[in-house]
């Protein structure tokens, strides 16, 4: 249970806010501190078919609830794996994105080729 500091009401132990007058309960809330979950970056890396980005999703809803419940250490723990793997993914999305179209490039150019090729057949007969 966490009691408000503005009113003393007793409140549910997960909550944000206090159900009588609406005051942060937690420390962090009531210094305006929010900490960073990078699951804005994580959602949009796996909207571009990242799959390695569930996983940093998965570390910002830990960050949440360590937050939460005011557990520091472990919401600074998992930040910094969300970070990381926000990064990995996001370096994925580079190498595949570069793999993906120089094959483009090279298919393009030999299918080019190629009708360029017919074109002139074509015209010659």
């Amino acid at each position: 249970m966490a009691f408000c500091k503005k009113c003393g009401m007793k409140n549910d132990a997960n909550a944000w806010k206090c159900v009588t007058c609406g005051a942060d309960l937690h420390e962090a809330l009531q210094a305006g501190i929010k900490p960073k979950n990078y699951m804005v970056f994580s959602v949009l890396l796996f909207l571009s078919c990242i799959p390695t980005a569930v996983i940093s999703f998965i570390y910002g809803l830990k960050v949440n609830k360590s937050f939460l419940n005011g557990d520091y250490e472990k919401m600074e723990a998992y930040q910094q794996k969300a970070r990381m793997w926000v990064w990995i993914s996001f370096i994925l999305g580079i190498i595949i994105s570069i793999i993906f179209f120089s094959y483009f490039v090279r298919t393009y150019g030999s299918l080019n080729i190629a009708i360029d090729k017919q074109m002139k057949d074509l015209l010659r007969e």
